[in-house]
């Protein structure tokens, strides 16, 4: 089911998308303006338990290290995106759009580099492939926070 918020949160992922394809950069006050947005998304609404949104928004913070430590061979723009996604989703939702990202990303850089005979160091944007993963895991019904906490209330 498309609430508000998925219908925001699929639109800003579309715009982040398009600029980081055509100029592979986000604008980093975006991303803090969205984060601020989801923070206050969560306290208001309560949609995810907080310990999941804590693992969540701890999970991009590893990611953000990573960036850190790699010289940005994920970029801080996208490392911040899953900081963001992990608070609004909670953690097992971030894992779901990050494992179906990552499969997607592996299958068209596989392809590039076996039949179109890319080079190893071949880069693509990330932002497409996380919106990607955000919205089949919406239509699939995996990226369905809302039931993690329907259940949780009921134990």
């Amino acid at each position: 089911m498309w609430t508000i918020s998925k219908v925001l949160a699929m639109a800003v992922l579309t715009g982040l998308s398009v600029m980081d394809y055509r100029i592979r950069k986000v604008p980093r006050d975006v991303l803090l303006l969205c984060m601020a947005g989801v923070i206050i998304y969560q306290v208001l609404m309560g949609n995810v338990d907080w310990k999941l949104s804590v693992a969540g928004g701890l999970s991009g913070i590893l990611f953000l290290w990573i960036s850190k430590i790699t010289n940005e061979a994920i970029g801080y723009g996208d490392s911040l995106a899953i900081l963001i996604l992990g608070i609004y989703l909670g953690i097992w939702g971030l894992l779901e759009v990050l494992m179906t990202a990552f499969f997607i990303l592996g299958i068209i850089g596989l392809i590039c580099v076996v039949i179109k005979r890319k080079k190893k160091g071949l880069a693509f944007p990330f932002y497409p492939f996380l919106t990607v993963g955000y919205l089949l895991g919406v239509c699939i019904g995996a990226v369905s926070y809302t039931h993690l906490r329907a259940h949780e209330t009921e134990a």
